[in-house]
């Protein structure tokens, strides 16, 4: 029941954190099991107490869905969203964290479809992200590639798709923060639906605990 009162009021106040929220829905699922046994004892009491508990399938399903099972300890200290609920973060995720399998992908599809086997991309703080292409091959170029600089043996050329990413890498982070804590927050404003729910399922849980520990007491005495 603390647990149950504490997390409402965090919820209520916004100030649940991921790890909170993640240990709620393992705390309403294991709701269940005791709902099912209240259920099926065949006392009148009890079964009302089962009927008045509820594991709020829609805020579980929410939270298993959207949080990994073990997030962060707060939004910006970690991963906190799972993967596939916003494509937008996983590519940014991918960005920010694989930067180098990205650019490798783009070279070898780029190698591939010009058919320039020493086609690179690679990085300078100048020019930024390019496609380096020696003078061997430079009447492959497509048309659409910009150039960027000439060098001795080789011309540097930029792309729309390089552009983008370079945008994207340079915040990263930055978005990653945003739409992380913006999920969350919808997480929560969701859940505040379901606080007069889990107050309930607080009673109840207390008064099924307190039920528990008569009961535990008179079998002891009963052996006394």
């Amino acid at each position: 029941r603390v647990l149950f009162r504490s997390i409402v009021s965090k919820i209520t106040l916004r100030k649940i954190t991921p790890r909170e929220t993640a240990q709620l829905r393992r705390s309403l699922l294991a709701l269940e099991p005791v709902k099912q046994l209240c259920l099926q004892s065949g006392d009148s009491e009890l079964s009302a107490y089962g009927r008045q508990l509820s594991s709020c399938e829609t805020a579980c399903e929410k939270i298993g869905r959207e949080l990994l099972p073990d997030p962060a300890a707060a939004v910006g200290k970690g991963k906190v969203i799972a993967d596939g609920v916003s494509p937008e973060l996983d590519e940014l995720r991918m960005i920010a964290h694989s930067g180098k399998d990205f650019l490798l992908q783009i070279q070898q599809r780029e190698s591939a479809q010009t058919r320039i086997p020493s086609l690179k991309v690679a990085y300078n703080n100048v020019f930024g992200y390019y496609i380096e292409v020696t003078h061997a091959h430079k009447d492959k170029v497509p048309a659409h590639w910009t150039r960027k600089q000439t060098l001795t043996g080789s011309e540097r050329y930029i792309t729309e798709e390089l552009k983008s990413y370079e945008d994207k890498i340079l915040g990263a982070e930055d978005k990653i923060l945003q739409i992380e804590s913006k999920i969350f927050q919808d997480l929560i404003t969701s859940l505040q639906e379901d606080v007069r729910t889990i107050q309930q399922n607080a009673v109840v849980a207390a008064r099924l605990d307190c039920l528990a520990s008569f009961g535990g007491t008179a079998v002891s005495n009963r052996y006394c």
